[in-house]
């Protein structure tokens, strides 16, 4: 959780304008799912968020009990072929519950409803500030909403991509932002730790998700996957600093806001950049 994330979206995005992007690219099977040192860690993780906060990092549709069945199949046979099938589900549990407690990833399932994708429920142990209750059954527009400008850019090219995704086809995307606290459980109905009261540009760390989205082969459903990956902002690969700084400054208004960047964006872009001119050759890099 606290090594250096070995993806660097902020790469990619032009400093400005600044627009949201599906930023889709072919996914292989065979890295469907992440397993790296934080595992363990991860996992145990996850079993203390659902041991104490059941309610918020699980939810369902009570009709998706099939999908959710493949789901856990697909899961534990992916394990099985990457050589770390080290425990059997929990047979008892809902088989999302029970499929999410195997992996690193959250996992949101979609399927479809009078013709078009909903939420049909999730495990979510690690949420970037956002509810899952409330998303359970919403379409992708209503999921978005909150999410500042994305409809207006994104929500048909969204509808438009699921509704042709076939199971012979998997894609991943990145997501990026920087929060005022290593913890990976960021849920939003106070039962998450408190922010810090004042956190220096030291304390804020970025965070990386690497998502997926893969149609089922058996039941049509969707299955989004979240591995959220965390890093001292100031341990950012060397060469790296420069355009972190500059993506940060590009975001509007809306979307600093909706990032919880307003107040601090521009504070977090100078100590970045004054990283940059410290000696940035000298720092780690993922080359």
């Amino acid at each position: 959780m606290a090594g250096v994330p070995p993806y660097q979206p902020y790469l990619d995005v032009p400093p400005s304008p600044f627009r949201w992007r599906l930023g889709l690219r072919p996914l292989d099977l065979a890295d469907w799912l992440e397993v790296d040192d934080d595992r363990v860690a991860d996992l145990a993780e996850k079993q203390r968020v659902m041991t104490e906060h059941p309610t918020t990092a699980f939810c369902a549709l009570d009709d998706v009990i099939d999908e959710s069945a493949e789901v856990l199949d697909e899961i534990v046979a992916w394990l099985d072929r990457a050589g770390v099938g080290d425990g059997l589900p929990d047979r008892s549990l809902h088989p999302l519950d029970a499929a999410g407690r195997l992996v690193q990833e959250d996992l949101v399932l979609l399927v479809e409803r009078d013709g078009a994708p909903v939420c049909g429920g999730g495990s979510v142990c690690f949420p970037n500030r956002w509810d899952l209750r409330s998303k359970v059954g919403r379409t992708m527009a209503e999921i978005h909403a909150p999410v500042a400008e994305l409809n207006d850019t994104l929500e048909a090219p969204i509808n438009k991509f699921l509704m042709r995704l076939t199971a012979d086809r998997s894609y991943w995307r990145l997501g990026w932002g920087v929060l005022d606290t290593p913890a990976l459980y960021q849920a939003v109905d106070g039962t998450a730790d408190p922010r810090p009261a004042a956190a220096t540009p030291a304390d804020h760390h970025l965070r990386v998700e690497r998502e997926t989205l893969r149609r089922l082969p058996r039941t049509g459903a969707i299955l989004f996957t979240i591995r959220t990956h965390m890093s001292p902002l100031g341990a950012v690969p060397a060469g790296a600093t420069r355009q972190l700084a500059e993506a940060i400054r590009a975001l509007p208004p809306a979307v600093a806001s909706y990032k919880q960047l307003d107040d601090v964006g521009d504070e977090l872009a100078d100590w970045l950049l004054g990283l940059a001119a410290d000696g940035l050759e000298s720092r780690p890099s993922l080359e």
